[in-house]
């Protein structure tokens, strides 16, 4: 009965954390309000403020899902013994989860989230966080494949994962401003510069 009872209740959290997403994506942060969610969720305000006391609370809940997606997706490509074909198939199933049209209400949220950061504190935590973990572990595999003589040694780990997302992220931007960005030709570009780091 313990585990239904859990599992019911990590179902609802999803329910509304999934409204909340959509009127963010739809109406933008500042614009939505609780009753927004509220009615996205058919759920009473009773019940949501049972798990959430807030919009930055929901906003945090949003973040802090999109993070553990990208990591796993980081953590997906640390295990072959080929560190240039793991960056790739990390950078390809970015591009897959974030730069297609049916990731559009994705874009919109991150943009927003950055955005907030700027005014709130606890919402720049959440991204600072959610940028450290991602750059962490790219460095790791840089690391890895500098020790294995396949990435030039001459530029540091770190500045190199900070670049590699910052090239994904500005991708994101343009995707959003204009959404008929070729993101395949983008990255077959983003290949090249991969390419480019090998030791030769």
């Amino acid at each position: 009965m313990p585990r239904v009872k859990s599992e019911r209740k990590a179902a609802r959290r999803a329910q509304i954390i999934g409204a909340a997403r959509a009127c963010f994506a739809r109406t933008g942060f500042d614009k939505t309000t609780l009753q927004d969610v509220f009615a996205q969720a058919g759920l009473s305000a009773g019940c949501i403020y049972n798990y959430f006391s807030s919009k930055d609370q929901l906003m945090l809940a949003v973040a802090q899902e999109r993070h553990e997606d990208e990591l796993r997706m980081m953590g997906e490509g640390l295990e072959t013994s080929d560190p240039i074909n793991d960056l790739q198939q990390i950078a390809k199933k970015f591009t897959d989860g974030y730069l297609t049209p049916e990731s559009a209400d994705k874009r919109r949220i991150a943009l927003q989230t950055w955005s907030e950061a700027l005014v709130n504190p606890s919402i720049l935590a959440s991204v600072q966080e959610g940028l450290e973990q991602p750059r962490a572990h790219l460095a790791q595999l840089i690391r890895r494949a500098q020790e294995a003589a396949r990435i030039t040694s001459k530029l540091d780990a770190d500045a190199i994962a900070l670049t590699l997302i910052a090239l994904l992220h500005g991708s994101m931007l343009q995707k959003l401003w204009k959404p008929e960005t070729d993101s395949v030709a983008q990255f077959a570009v983003l290949e090249h510069f991969l390419r480019a780091l090998e030791s030769k």
